[in-house]
């Protein structure tokens, strides 16, 4: 029975790896969280998490040494990104681990990738986001440290990640009930959406394939889904017409001078860690916040002028991926959770 890591079990996609992985007789899962808290709150799951620290060595390798593969699903800074990658590859490369499954993201190809791009397409860590560069800087480390290790390396790349959980979906919810949701060019981009369980699906069949060792995969659901069909089912749930939600016009966004700041010192690597760190800990003196909708930035706007639908057909090929959950059945799962919440949801 193999023996899988996850960092970062303490988020979104993390936990639900976790959780799922526990339901397969086939692994025996290892969460790693950074907090006691978030060890405790993975309890409930019947599974011993490992408290330890992903931006260090000497804290996260004993924590791995035993597990058959490591999946990474830590997220945080631009800085903790590219930290975490090395980190995580030299603390399974010295514990003698097999393979590392990496989540990255679609959004190495931009928010809103050109027509005919895949995973060969040329990648870049000269764009805007921060996040995006990150993501991209820390998939080239990974291929680096395998040319010098024995441990192989897996890449996955999501697009936007939906099901209960989802700060996505629970975000713009949280929105519509403050009435301060909105819409970009109507709803009518291309939303790469992949449901939770479609994308663990793709991590789980990562696990063991064979010949994939440095490949990069995109995923995503079946349907092609516009950001009006993502929002839909929600709106009407809450009450709401999607006609009604005011629509903003994406085409000619302009990064504020804010934004360009922001994301000029996320960018610097010198000061990465000074802007992480203090970032973090103001948010921790922050009380916990239910997430909402972001506010209109060049992020969002390359969304919503997304016009081309990532494929995953490279995935379905090499790892014998496809999508588990329809995109109707996801929507209705994630309805019931919402409900389950305490949402006031109308069927």
């Amino acid at each position: 029975m193999l023996t899988v890591g996850v960092v970062g079990a303490g988020g979104f996609i993390g936990r639900r790896t976790t959780q799922i992985f526990c339901q397969k007789t086939v692994a025996e899962v290892r969460p790693i969280v950074r907090t006691t808290s978030s060890a405790m709150a993975l309890n409930e799951l019947g599974v011993k998490a490992y408290i330890a620290d992903a931006t260090n060595v000497s804290s996260l390798k004993p924590a791995l040494i035993g597990c058959d593969v490591v999946v990474h699903c830590a997220a945080g800074s631009p800085w903790f990104i590219r930290k975490t990658a090395e980190v995580t590859y030299q603390s399974a490369d010295q514990a003698g681990i097999k393979r590392l499954v990496y989540l990255s993201t679609a959004s190495v190809h931009g928010q809103a990738p050109a027509p005919g791009t895949d995973e060969e397409s040329v990648l870049s860590d000269r764009q805007f986001p921060a996040y995006n560069n990150a993501k991209v800087q820390a998939e080239r480390t990974l291929l680096r440290l395998r040319e010098q290790g024995t441990t192989e390396v897996v890449m996955i790349r999501p697009g936007i990640v939906t099901g209960p959980g989802s700060s996505w979906i629970v975000g713009f919810v949280n929105a519509l009930l403050t009435d301060t949701a909105y819409v970009g060019n109507q709803g009518k981009g291309i939303c790469n959406s992949v449901y939770i369980d479609n994308l663990i699906e793709q991590i789980y069949l990562a696990l063991t394939a064979e010949n994939v060792d440095r490949q990069a995969f995109l995923t995503g659901d079946r349907e092609t889904v516009s950001w009006a069909d993502l929002y839909k089912p929600f709106v009407n749930a809450c009450g709401f017409k999607i006609e009604q939600l005011p629509s903003v016009d994406c085409a000619n966004y302009q990064p504020t001078s804010k934004e360009r700041l922001r994301e000029g010192l996320r960018n610097t690597k010198l000061l990465g860690e000074v802007v992480s760190l203090t970032l973090g800990k103001l948010k921790q003196a922050k009380p916990a916040q239910s997430p909402q909708q972001p506010p209109l930035n060049y992020e969002m706007a390359m969304l919503y002028g997304c016009q081309y639908k990532l494929p995953h057909q490279k995935a379905q090929k090499m790892l014998g991926y496809e999508p588990i959950v329809s995109f109707v059945e996801g929507c209705d799962r994630t309805l019931d959770w919402l409900e389950l919440k305490g949402y006031s949801i109308k069927r």
